[in-house]
């Protein structure tokens, strides 16, 4: 029987035909025997044939199809995308397709995803005898809905079992969505404070700086392989990749070297750029994340642009809604990044503090890096950094004993020219080496009898870097002045105290604009503090009034070490 209708014509008593089809009703209904000569009643069969064949039939039973002449059966048949567990390959699966076949001749749809199953971290199946089901609703209360879906997804391939960690959600939480909101609430904040206004206040990208047209590319890089990889269905791919641009490009690198550029209380051009950079660039990852984790990404989208992200476009590259690629640039801040992680390696081979600055610092070989060496200097606490060409200029050589090969020929008397060795001047006794008239200890010595090493001079220490491919690879060197003045040791600890004030400003809770009155005592060991220095302090704390003095300090005061120095202060 296919309608309400035909089973009221062959019912026995039509009014015994309930308006609900379901069970029990609908076995109630007896029906004449249509066959030939019978005049027996047929009844319902209590025996389920196959219980998946109702689901079998939802491709146009959902349209009540074949009854509904509206349209939306053949507007959506065969649907574009099916996906259940790995289970459901001979339920649901292979039902439907089995179903469709038989009424229609016809597939009811192009693609299917088969999801593998969700462990436990061991990789055990769950279940309430083991005592290893997760609830949900504990994460869902605790880091959210957004959190675990983007956890569930970035964990590994859809199609391959996961094994659920309650620990890899937590980490997914504060490294990713901690991270977002904290981009989205520095760009708010100081977008209040200013006044700004995207539609009047944007700067064009061609105007902005290299920092700003950089993030904009990356962005634009990102977003066309996270298209990419959705139409590949590597889902998985696409949001690790979203979410390390989030973590390492947007909020490590960018908004990092970008604070200082918002602090100041006059409007400029540069703050216009940032502010305009910032504001596209998390209106994109949101829609991009949108479809993953749509609520923390519908309200930032939301609080930007004062629309649902579920309404926006998709952004897409050949549709004009992302930004340009310039690889050139990607490539050279690339390399930028590489010789900053260079440059604080140095700084802890060489037990020099971060925030105490050097002099100066080099780049030797590589790309014309002239347009970042600003941000470099920042980024390292460097006051200046220049090019040079010459890497000798920093280093020395030294001379050390090849035991095998003088071994051989000293024997006995090793000893005695290791010893003339290293009392000898490397430059001198290495020049006379590769001129053949070098002898120590009544022995000729040759360039195989000795091992050239080549290291920093005092007062300089350095890291090499490769960068490039192939015939295209070449060392680029990373030098610093690690000579201290009584310059550097004042705004070295200039600085110690600003992280410190500022860090307890944020431990009270104090608004961004609120002034402070501020109290320092330098322990005996501390360097001079100078007058430009200390008013630089004044200025980064918002320090209304303040006091420097020398001495211990109440005991009830604040204090930090530094090069074990204290330092005590107070804020009020």
């Amino acid at each position: 029987m296919g309608s309400r209708s035909e089973l009221s014509a062959y019912a026995t008593d039509p009014s015994a035909v309930p308006e609900d089809l379901h069970r029990p009703f609908v076995d109630e209904v007896r029906l004449h025997c249509t066959a030939e000569g019978c005049s027996g009643e047929m009844v319902r069969e209590v025996f389920v044939v196959d219980c998946w064949f109702d689901s079998g039939c939802a491709s146009f039973a959902q349209w009540h199809h074949p009854f509904e002449g509206d349209g939306r059966f053949q507007a959506n048949f065969p649907i574009d995308y099916i996906c259940e567990g790995v289970d459901q390959t001979r339920g649901w699966f292979y039902t439907l397709l089995a179903v469709s076949t038989t009424v229609f001749d016809s597939i009811c749809y192009r693609r299917c995803l088969s999801l593998g199953m969700i462990l436990d971290r061991e990789g055990k199946k769950m279940s309430k005898s083991r005592g290893n089901i997760i609830d949900p609703w504990d994460h869902f209360n605790r880091e959210g809905a957004d959190a675990t879906r983007w956890y569930m997804v970035t964990a590994g391939a859809p199609w391959n079992p996961l094994k659920f960690d309650p620990s890899g959600v937590r980490e997914t939480y504060a490294k990713m969505f901690l991270t977002l909101w904290n981009v989205y609430r520095f760009h708010a904040d100081y977008a209040a404070l200013d006044g700004f206004d995207p539609d009047s206040d944007s700067v064009p990208a061609a105007a902005r700086p290299e920092l700003d047209r950089w993030i904009l590319s990356r962005l634009g890089s990102v977003a066309a392989g996270y298209h990419e990889q959705f139409v590949c269905w590597d889902f998985h791919k696409a949001g690790r990749d979203l979410e390390d641009f989030v973590v390492n490009d947007l909020s490590n690198w960018y908004v990092r070297r970008s604070r200082r550029r918002l602090w100041d209380d006059e409007s400029s051009a540069d703050k216009r750029a940032c502010q305009s950079t910032l504001h596209e660039v998390l209106i994109t990852v949101c829609r991009l994340m949108a479809p993953i984790s749509p609520f923390m990404a519908d309200e930032i989208h939301s609080n930007l642009v004062g629309e649902s992200v579920h309404l926006a476009d998709w952004p897409l590259a050949d549709a004009g809604w992302l930004p340009e690629v310039d690889g050139t640039l990607e490539d050279e801040m690339a390399l930028v990044r590489s010789l900053a992680e260079a440059g604080r390696r140095v700084r802890v081979v060489a037990k020099r503090r971060q925030r105490l600055p050097c002099r100066e610092g080099f780049i030797v070989g590589g790309p014309d890096l002239s347009p970042y060496h600003d941000l470099l200097a920042d980024e390292l606490n460097v006051e200046v950094i220049s090019t040079e060409d010459d890497l000798d200029r920093f280093q020395r050589i030294e001379l050390a004993p090849n035991r095998g090969s003088l071994g051989k020929k000293c024997r006995q008397d090793l000893p005695a020219v290791v010893d003339a060795l290293t009392a000898a001047e490397p430059e001198a006794t290495w020049a006379s080496i590769q001129a053949g008239t070098c002898t120590l200890a009544d022995y000729a010595i040759s360039e195989e009898d000795v091992e050239l090493r080549r290291v920093e001079k005092d007062g300089f220490a350095a890291s090499t870097i490769t960068h490039g491919e192939g015939e295209a690879a070449a060392d680029v060197s990373r030098v610093l002045d690690t000579a201290i003045t009584p310059a550097l040791a004042s705004k070295g600890l200039a600085r110690d105290i600003i992280r410190r004030v500022q860090q307890k400003r944020k431990d009270l809770s104090l608004e961004l604009e609120a002034s402070i009155t501020l109290s320092v005592w330098l322990g005996e060991g501390n360097p001079d503090l100078s007058e430009a220095d200390w008013a630089h302090v004044q200025r980064e704390t918002r320090a209304g009034s303040a006091s420097l003095s020398s001495g211990e300090g109440p005991s009830e005061a604040d204090s930090f070490s530094v090069d074990d120095a204290e330092v005590r202060f107070t804020v009020n």
